[in-house]
């Protein structure tokens, strides 16, 4: 057991929750444990949120809440809105000294949260845990370590192997809140805060209950929300494929044109036509794209629709039923 003269405080456990069947009261149980075995003066709170789950999590929550009414609030969507919001619903209602934000899923470790509960109180603001390797596929491995690399294009202290298993300080937590976009990465929001970061780098455990819900193309999706809205070298990536191609075209041209005035046309045939063709169209449709890309994100910013709505809210305070909407106003911060 740590000794430490802190006064009395809080720490607020936010677990997105979508299709965590099976897993949920592992994760509650463990989380509880290391918590009162390390720190038996701290009080906690567990938010969960779950995001339209169509299996047997919400009925799992529930028996957890029943256990346990005091500490655990959880919160229910009208349908599923994605990880990232139901994240910002738990930091939302947050209430302790320091917030975790920790996957459903068993492959982050529970005995990591009294390091990161030590680093703040040490003093950090913001305490990673940065994945040094993780026990997946090679396919998913190989995925993430371009997605990581892209994302270090713009943002060199992004950790090489990424993290979605951090804890904030109340301070951190309330300068987080203030970001109002709604397409945005939340690792790179939390990086940018400035404040004294520490990681703690671990090891990823590989899913033993359920499946991932994350299949490719929503991989892909995420993967482009957070490079797009958080960088503009693509933008200047196809401005300078642009540039590149149009002063070869200029010498190209010139070529045809001294070899047409003192020697021989070029070529014979539409073949290199049809490659010069081939290749700029395609050059340029993949240019526009870019552009639609942020053009499709900046028109999604325009209508400033809600993030999520809360269909029902059970919690220590005041249980509550009924349709809850959050407005990006009111949240401070937004989808990704």
């Amino acid at each position: 057991m740590r000794e430490t003269n802190e006064a009395f405080m809080k720490v607020s456990i936010v677990i997105p929750v979508f299709r965590n069947q099976g897993s949920l009261w592992l994760s509650y149980e463990s989380i509880r444990d290391q918590i009162k075995k390390e720190y038996p003066d701290f009080s906690y709170e567990f938010i969960f949120t779950d995001d339209g789950s169509d299996d047997n999590s919400l009925s799992e929550l529930l028996e957890i809440r029943s256990a346990d009414p005091q500490n655990v609030t959880v919160i229910r969507f009208s349908r599923n809105f994605g990880q990232f919001a139901a994240i910002s619903a738990g930091l939302q209602r947050a209430k302790g000294d320091m917030v975790v934000s920790i996957s459903a899923d068993c492959q982050d470790p529970p005995e990591l949260i009294p390091k990161m509960i030590a680093g703040i109180l040490d003093g950090y603001d913001i305490v990673l845990g940065t994945r040094e390797s993780r026990n997946d596929s090679v396919i998913k491995n190989l995925t993430a370590a371009i997605h990581f690399k892209l994302m270090r294009i713009e943002n060199p202290t992004y950790p090489k192997g990424g993290f979605d298993f951090w804890m904030l300080s109340r301070k951190a937590l309330q300068s987080q809140l203030q970001f109002t976009d709604h397409i945005r990465s939340m690792q790179v929001d939390i990086l940018s805060l400035g404040y004294k970061v520490l990681q703690i780098p671990y090891e990823r455990r590989r899913r033993t209950i359920g499946k991932s819900q994350y299949n490719f193309s929503k991989r892909l999706k995420v993967s482009l929300n957070q490079i797009l809205s958080t960088s503009y070298w693509p933008l200047r990536l196809a401005s300078s494929i642009g540039l590149v191609t149009t002063l070869f075209g200029f010498l190209f041209a010139m070529k045809i044109v001294y070899n047409y005035f003192f020697t021989t046309t070029p070529f014979d045939g539409w073949a290199p036509i049809m490659v010069v063709q081939l290749v700029l169209g395609g050059m340029t449709i993949f240019m526009l794209g870019i552009s639609g890309e942020y053009l499709w994100r900046i028109y999604h910013e325009t209508k400033a629709r809600p993030m999520y709505l809360i269909n029902e809210i059970l919690s220590p305070e005041q249980p509550k039923v009924g349709l809850e909407i959050q407005s990006n106003d009111e949240l401070g911060h937004g989808e990704a």
